[in-house]
């Protein structure tokens, strides 16, 4: 088909359309209010304009009132004929020249650019600040008027949700009841190979490459030192923390913990009450697992796939740009830490442990462990047959007069191993 007759079509459709829709029964009911609330309106200004509205009014009855008429349902259907009909029309001209309408639409957006003054809408939107602000400030100062009310609108919001679910579940269950595992796998994981990778790709180069002049900018902008997105952040962080309440953040991060454990006491109740679910995931716990450990190993043999000089030079590379110095400083801080706590409270840490100690079950840990240790020694006895020579050569190495290792305590402390040794039958 011409697109020149396509576009006939659509114009008859829509000019068809336009007719089914005046001729709408609820339609004209709407017009003919309309039009008599503004002929009132106008009327009230004077006898004479009273006299006019009078043969008006009766005009617009005969002329829009509605004929009694049902409604026709013929204008869904043209709906879609004349959408049916733009596409065609549409996919006729981009058969012809792909490229056909690109001019018109530069035009458009380039009259559109031209005639907008953004820093005008840019003014607008920050000198509106103070007025949403006052205009949200007034709606909740009528709405809060009539608790009621906040009531209703928190009913209809979970009525709508409630609605939703019900909704989304009846759209599903035709998939459920008459789509095939295969016919559904196929339907759907062809969206996925139907991505374009190549468009993809240019698209994840465009966005690495933007944080890539972000991060370099934010470093040649730097102030002493400190990149400028560090520097703004500080401020922001600042600025936001000293208007913070210490007391009620505390507060909020109680809260929170207590809700993860209200969760997590919910989840055992019902899988108390549902003892299935328990048992289902418990039952799936190795293959889960499996997934995740063949995930890893896959990972692993692609590395091991790779030229190992190349391979080789990465990892150099690696280790040459890890600061070391930091991650000392990190072990350093961290001890730092523990022993100026330890010196503000140096019952603290002991407390502690003597609590958690004492509400152990030596009992029970004594039954699990003479059942643990010899099983895993037994299970893993030829990988600690192959080991146990290493560890304990490298030992000895260390605590050896050759080991070339000095520190406070050394000394006795070989010599109470010594005797320890001694006293449980080893050699001197």
């Amino acid at each position: 088909m011409e697109a020149v007759n396509e576009q006939d079509r659509t114009e008859m459709l829509a000019a068809k359309i336009v007719g089914d829709m005046l001729r709408n029964a609820r339609l004209r009911r709407f017009a003919l209010s309309v039009a008599e609330n503004l002929i009132d309106t106008w009327a009230r200004g004077g006898r004479v304009k009273q006299q006019i509205a009078r043969p008006l009014r009766w005009m617009l009855t005969r002329g829009i009132s509605p004929d009694g008429k049902k409604d026709s349902p013929a204008i869904s259907s043209d709906l879609g004929r004349l959408l049916t009909a733009w596409s065609a029309g549409v996919n006729e001209d981009h058969r012809t020249d792909p490229s056909r309408h690109i001019a018109k639409r530069g035009r458009a957006i380039g009259a559109f650019i031209d005639g907008t003054d953004f820093g005008e809408v840019c003014e607008m939107i920050e000198s509106s600040e103070e007025c949403v602000v006052r205009t949200v400030d007034e709606f909740n100062r009528h709405l809060w008027k009539y608790p009621a009310k906040v009531g209703s609108i928190l009913a209809a919001l979970l009525a709508a949700m409630n609605t939703s679910i019900r909704a989304l579940r009846e759209l599903m269950r035709p998939v459920e009841k008459n789509v095939g595992p295969d016919l559904l796998a196929d339907l759907t994981l062809s969206l996925v190979k139907g991505v374009n990778a190549k468009n993809a790709g240019d698209l994840a180069n465009s966005a690495f490459e933007l944080l890539r002049r972000l991060h370099t900018g934010s470093l040649l902008l730097g102030r002493s030192g400190r990149p400028l997105f560090q520097v703004y952040l500080t401020d922001f962080l600042k600025g936001m923390a000293a208007e913070l309440d210490p007391v009620l953040l505390g507060k909020a991060r109680t809260a929170l913990a207590e809700n993860r454990e209200s969760i997590g006491s919910a989840l055992a109740d019902a899988y108390e009450a549902n003892p299935d679910l328990a048992l289902a995931l418990i039952s799936t716990l190795g293959a889960v697992m499996n997934a995740s450990v063949k995930a890893s190993s896959n990972r692993l043999k692609a590395l091991g796939g790779i030229d190992m000089d190349s391979l080789s030079k990465a990892a150099g590379r690696a280790g040459t740009d890890l600061d070391t110095y930091e991650v000392a400083e990190l072990a350093n801080e961290s001890f730092r830490l523990i022993n100026r706590l330890h010196e503000a409270s140096p019952d603290l840490f002991g407390a502690v442990a003597r609590s958690i100690a004492d509400s152990l079950d030596t009992g029970e840990i004594r039954r699990a462990l003479e059942w643990i240790v010899p099983e895993m020694l037994n299970a893993f006895r030829p990988v600690i047959a192959e080991a146990l020579p290493a560890l304990v050569n490298g030992l000895c190495d260390m605590i050896g007069p050759a080991g070339g290792y000095e520190s406070e305590g050394r000394e006795e402390a070989l010599v109470r191993l010594r005797t320890a040794l001694h006293a449980s039958g080893g050699e001197r």
